[in-house]
């Protein structure tokens, strides 16, 4: 079989997405004109449509030159990846999560064996940050998005505020043992072999320091402590987080990885408080959104009037959402909210889903609250606002709490409004007031595994072999390294006691899914070929993977049993 490093030389970048057909045609770098064909029939009867794209609408017709003897038009190659998964934490480390950081630590433990139970060959990154995306209120330095992976037995003094009078220390000593987290060097996009700010773990291999488990690295790494600024703002903290994975000089470069689905999860116990740039007045000059406050006594109940409205006099609402108010207080457009929009944060979280669909087919972006939202919390469900029978509570937060236990929290309007198109199904949120934080976890873990995007093989694709009719090998999977400038063939994997192994001892191979094992969205699309990369150890930097698969002449929709 005609293999990529013949039809497209080994020299192109991770996401060309390269077409080779058989002998003759040669490779397309570019997509083609939109609109040129969307299926075969838009060609003439001696060319074939080839779609350059994920989305399966945009096509060229090209003159196919088909193997002898073989009823399909020849080769098609086609990048896969293997499942990969990149979870963003976004943590409060204000003084209000100190009475749950116990149920975060044990969560880490059921998340953990959950994703590992899901998914068999998923390549995972867990990154943390905190809500502390910088406030003029806050003296003390703020991530702004950094990832933050350190053993919290490392910083144990940022578990302890004599102000606020709390305490947390124990929260981290009971759950973590480690005195500190000492990653093993990876390979990135700079091609750097260096320790990375994120935890690691992929199919045979992780950045996990000898002898330490994923569940406990979590255990120790995600909780970030009770010194952070009570101004909490998790929508701005995820903006910050992403943008400086893209930025080459911060030590999060390459984080958020193009093809990965990606899972953000924010634990908050206050407001969001997102500052729009050149409106931190509000906080400081502009007494607008102050009500009965003071300087230097001000709280988060600024961001509740600056971006949150409700129906009804009070003290009991109808509903409440967002709301964008300029610096005057009154109604305004996006662009010119003192905080940073909800609709403008969705359209951003938008923007990075459709980004991963250019390269992987059903790659998804998806948001897990754990918030102020009544325990047992599900999608539709009302969660009652009303002013608050504590007058310390509703100065704090402008409004009573949207649950209450052994700690209270304010409803998360802006936090949810925002990620609402991109919440986990049947999971859109968990009660920070809950006891125990084990369940969602679980459940938000199996859901994200099962909803990783498919590896789709975006054509018919035929197994026969043309002159005996015998099963034929249907795709030929190539590693190419563009930047040492190898490639190789890797095996298909085979059945060994109800797992996948490799042979003539690979460490990568190939599982092929088809018929009753392909993943019923492929089938939606009309395909017939599903492919999954399996592998021992890690992919030296600058690895593709490229399949070359036999194509059938039958149209999309119309794939033969394979």
């Amino acid at each position: 079989m005609v293999g990529f490093k013949e039809t497209c030389g080994a020299a192109r970048g991770a996401r060309l997405l390269p077409i080779c057909l058989s002998v003759g045609l040669a490779c397309a770098d570019e997509p083609a004109a939109v609109g040129a064909c969307e299926v075969a029939a838009d060609c003439p009867e001696s060319q074939t449509c080839v779609f350059l794209g994920a989305n399966e609408r945009d096509g060229v017709c090209i003159t196919a030159t088909p193997t002898p003897g073989f009823p399909g038009p020849g080769l098609l190659a086609i990048d896969i990846s293997y499942f990969e998964l990149d979870v963003l934490f976004v943590v409060d480390d204000s003084p209000a999560i100190a009475p749950r950081l116990p149920q975060l630590a044990g969560a880490m433990t059921a998340f953990a064996e959950a994703l590992g139970a899901a998914r068999p060959a998923l390549s995972l990154r867990f990154g943390v940050t905190t809500t502390d995306a910088g406030n003029p209120q806050c003296a003390t330095a703020a991530e702004r998005g950094a990832l933050r992976m350190e053993s919290c037995r490392a910083r144990l003094d940022e578990f302890v505020d004599d102000e606020a009078g709390v305490d947390a220390r124990e929260a981290c000593t009971a759950a973590c043992s480690l005195e500190a987290l000492a990653l093993e060097p990876t390979p990135e996009r700079d091609g750097e072999l260096a320790p990375r700010p994120w935890l690691e773990a992929g199919p045979g291999w992780d950045n996990l320091p000898d002898g330490v488990g994923l569940a406990e690295a979590l255990r120790c790494a995600v909780p970030q402590g009770v010194t952070g600024c009570e101004f909490t703002s998790p929508l701005a903290s995820i903006e910050q987080a992403v943008a400086r994975s893209l930025d080459e000089g911060d030590p999060a470069y390459g984080f958020v990885r193009g093809a990965a689905d990606l899972l953000i999860v924010v634990i908050s116990a206050g407001n969001d408080c997102s500052v729009a740039p050149g409106h931190e007045a509000i906080f400081s000059d502009n007494e607008v959104f102050w009500g009965d406050l003071q300087l230097p006594e001000l709280s988060p109940g600024i961001c509740w009037r600056a971006g949150v409205a409700c129906d009804g006099p009070g003290p009991v609402y109808e509903g409440c959402g967002p709301v964008d108010r300029g610096d005057d207080g009154m109604t305004t457009t996006p662009e010119q909210a003192v905080l940073t929009s909800a609709q403008t944060f969705a359209e951003l979280l938008k923007s990075w889903e459709d980004e991963r669909e250019t390269y992987k087919f059903g790659a998804q972006v998806r948001v897990f609250s754990v918030a102020g939202v009544p325990p047992g919390y599900a999608e539709g469900q009302a969660i009652g606002y009303a002013d608050a029978d504590d007058p310390g509570f509703q100065t704090q937060h402008g409004i009573g709490p949207g649950c209450s236990d052994e700690m209270a929290a304010p409803p998360p309007v802006r936090l949810l409004a925002a990620g609402d198109e991109f919440a986990l199904a049947g999971l859109p949120a968990a009660s920070i007031c809950e006891p125990d934080w084990s369940e969602a976890f679980t459940r938000a873990a199996v859901t994200m595994s099962e909803n990783l995007g498919p590896a789709c093989y975006w054509r018919c694709v035929h197994d026969a072999d043309p002159d005996t009719h015998e099963l034929d090998p249907i795709c030929d999977v190539i590693a190419t390294n563009w930047a040492e400038d190898w490639s190789t063939s890797i095996p298909q994997c085979v059945r060994v006691d109800g797992g996948w192994v490799s042979q003539g001892g690979s460490p990568r191979c190939f599982v092929v899914r088809a018929d009753n094992e392909l993943d019923p969205r492929c089938a939606e699309q009309g395909y017939n070929l599903e492919l999954e990369l399996r592998a021992t150890e890690p992919d030296p930097w600058g690895t593709t993977y490229v399949a070359d698969c036999w194509l059938s002449s039958n149209p999309i929709g119309d794939c033969p049993k394979l």
